[in-house]
């Protein structure tokens, strides 16, 4: 009896730090997501009267034919996995960040502020709005941590309100204190060439902000599985009356972990008007705090995982005008799709989350 109940503890345990789930069943059911949504996509897309394989053609044409095709996909790359990161990091502490696509237009505007404002040689002032954009996303994530700690506030509801409010402050800033003078659109001013983020490499335009988004990811990865203060984030996340139990702060790391979400999707906006845009605009932002929530979950809030699901986002957002351009399939039948692929993972969740609760049951009662 005592073995019995000491290997369904082991189980248990197993399932609780990610062991499993991580090598197992995270591996296989994003793949198994992913076919199923291009399957049904096929079906819409035969319905339509076109050939799948075709448009499917034409959609990863769009996103890799061309040097100029491929910039455009890996910009997105790069502030899709960000958002990404965004969900990820407050989901591994048990909190649902919705807020991405509010803390990107944050850290938007405060990167475009250092530019426009701050004095200096070029490469200061980029490390100074790059900084800027982290910490003021950092701050409205901080903002809906407080509220969920102190208030016990739903930080789903907070944080889909506050991306209102992100979105109508940016554009009070850009149709008064840093619109372009000589522009009748609310926009800002074009920042100087030498505020760009460089290139990485010559002749392209695709920037820096790649090799940023490679070093946020490692960070998440060994923050999370190499340092105490990640486990102790991730032993909130799974069970938090157990956490406090155990003398883990769950407040310190709920906060922590809004603060480094927010600020992810902050260094996501300052990358995008840095890097892609380079002046700040009304539309930022082409849904990719909400786009980077299929990332992290398709990619299973995983380093690496998160990375590939970020390039497929990104081909599909890239590649589904050239889909509509040259095809009688609609853009939106690429974003169904997508749809789709968060649906099945959800499903998969679903049932790894019953699957759970009851081992944790018979555990209990063995």
């Amino acid at each position: 009896m005592k073995e019995t109940k000491k290997n369904k503890a082991n189980e248990f345990l197993g399932s609780l730090l990610f062991t499993k789930n991580l090598k197992a069943s995270g591996f296989f059911e994003p793949i198994v997501s992913i076919f199923l949504a291009f399957l049904f996509g096929s079906i819409v897309i035969l319905l339509i009267g076109e050939n799948p394989l075709s448009t499917y053609k034409l959609m990863f044409g769009g996103a890799f034919g061309s040097l100029a095709n491929i910039t455009n996909t890996f910009n997105k790359v790069t502030t899709l996995t960000l958002t990404g990161l965004s969900y990820a990091f407050a989901f591994r502490c048990g909190m649902v960040n919705i807020g991405a696509e509010g803390q990107l237009y944050i850290g938007a505007l405060c990167s475009s502020i250092v530019v426009l404002r701050v004095p200096g040689p070029a490469p200061l002032v980029i490390l100074l709005a790059l900084l800027a954009g982290f910490l003021g996303g950092g701050l409205f994530g901080l903002l809906i941590g407080f509220l969920k700690v102190t208030f016990g506030a739903n930080e789903v509801i907070t944080t889909v309100m506050l991306n209102y409010v992100a979105q109508y402050l940016v554009l009070w800033a850009i149709s008064g204190p840093i619109k372009d003078p000589n522009s009748l659109t609310a926009q800002t001013a074009v920042f100087e060439e030498s505020y760009w983020l460089p290139s990485i490499f010559p002749g392209t335009k695709i920037q820096c902000g790649i090799l940023l988004m490679v070093a946020s990811l490692i960070f998440f990865g060994i923050f999370l599985w190499k340092m105490v203060a990640g486990f102790e984030m991730q032993v909130v996340g799974q069970n938090s009356s157990a956490a406090a139990y155990a003398g883990v702060n769950v407040k310190k790391n709920r906060l922590l972990s809004m603060f480094l979400a927010g600020g992810f999707g902050g260094l996501a906006g300052a990358i995008e008007v840095l890097g892609v845009q380079h002046r700040l605009l009304k539309g930022v932002s082409s849904n990719y705090g909400f786009d980077g929530i299929a990332v992290a979950l398709l990619g299973n809030n995983t380093p690496i995982g998160m990375f590939l699901s970020g390039i497929l986002i990104g081909a599909m957002k890239s590649g589904g005008n050239n889909v509509q351009m040259f095809s009688k399939v609609p853009s939106s039948v690429v974003d169904l799709i997508r749809a789709l692929m968060i649906v099945f993972v959800l499903v998969n969740a679903l049932h790894r989350f019953l699957k759970k609760r009851e081992m944790r049951r018979d555990l209990l009662n063995v």
